[in-house]
């Protein structure tokens, strides 16, 4: 039976992809570190390295030993953090993973509220794109995801939409309309960049686009809404993004509510999770972000009705 000092030695050696590097990396000597790979290998029945007079690679099941060892790691390092916070007296733990643009708005406002009514449950965020939450959920690397959908159903998550965003206007100080709350589509009238997520799906884009180009407009597709802001600030355009991104202030800016765009022209946003394997402290994130993200949403559609 492999156990956890084995892979740990393991990952040592295929990373450094040299034992001497490797044995210094661990605080130990050479040979025993030699001989502990060996015995892995016995164990396995396969050579996980190439050993050259020189140099040692990976083989083709060293490669795989690696990614594995990684994984299995990686949820034992959680298991003994969530042990932890139960000894410190904290209740759970939830991994979080989230797309850039919900951490401008809506994540910071689930966070909040989670933690005021749970202060004993510890959360732990991380910045992913959308299809790196669904690897990193299906490999129990995070409970939650928030991303964009939609998304292809995949067996064993549940997606639920919660939350979109209307688009706004972003002007440069010295345009023509930059001291008016609300601006048209064809009044941006200059070099135009429209904030579309890195690897979201086309149909969004393509409404974009054909909207932009009813008017007039060919706009520049700018995945980072900061380079897009910078761009903005710097008077190289104007800007389209979703409403989060009025929380980035640069001087040289201001923001515009953006009337005359479809009803569907709106940035969706999701939450993500394992279905039968939700904890509890997972559970009532989840809860929270329904009841966050649904009053918000709510506001955003009596706006728009409203313009």
């Amino acid at each position: 039976m492999i156990d956890l000092r084995q892979m740990r030695q393991f990952v040592a050696v295929a990373e450094e992809l040299s034992f001497r590097r490797a044995a210094e990396r661990l605080n130990m000597s050479q040979p025993p570190l030699s001989q502990a790979i060996q015995r892995l290998e016995n164990e396995i029945g396969a050579k996980l390295f190439h050993r050259g007079s020189r140099r040692i690679t990976l083989t083709r099941t060293g490669e795989v030993m690696l990614d594995e060892s990684h994984r299995v790691l990686a949820q034992a390092d959680r298991a003994v953090a969530h042990v932890k916070d139960v000894a410190r007296g904290r209740l759970g733990r939830v991994e979080i993973g989230f797309v850039l643009t919900a951490s401008y708005e809506l994540l910071p406002a689930v966070t909040r509220g989670f933690r005021e009514a749970n202060p004993d449950i510890h959360l732990e965020l991380h910045e992913m794109t959308s299809a790196q939450q669904i690897e990193a959920l299906l490999d129990h690397r995070i409970d939650v995801a928030f991303l964009r959908p939609p998304l292809a159903e995949i067996q064993g998550l549940s997606l639920e939409r919660i939350y979109a965003e209307r688009l706004v206007a972003i002007l440069p100080e010295g345009h023509g309309f930059a001291n008016r709350e609300r601006v048209t589509l064809k009044e941006l009238d200059m070099p135009l960049f429209a904030m579309v997520p890195t690897n979201w799906y086309t149909t969004f884009q393509t409404r974009l686009v054909r909207t932009c180009q009813r008017v007039g407009l060919e706009p520049e597709i700018i995945n980072d809404p900061v380079h897009l802001v910078s761009l903005v600030a710097a008077g190289m355009g104007a800007g389209i993004g979703p409403h989060a991104v009025t929380r980035l202030r640069l001087d040289g800016i201001v923001f515009a509510e953006l009337d005359g765009l479809p009803e569907n022209l709106m940035m969706e946003l999701a939450i993500a999770w394992r279905t039968s394997a939700a904890s509890r402290a997972t559970a009532a994130f989840i809860d929270t972000a329904r009841g966050i993200a649904g009053p918000m949403y709510k506001a955003i559609i009596q706006d728009r009705g409203n313009a």
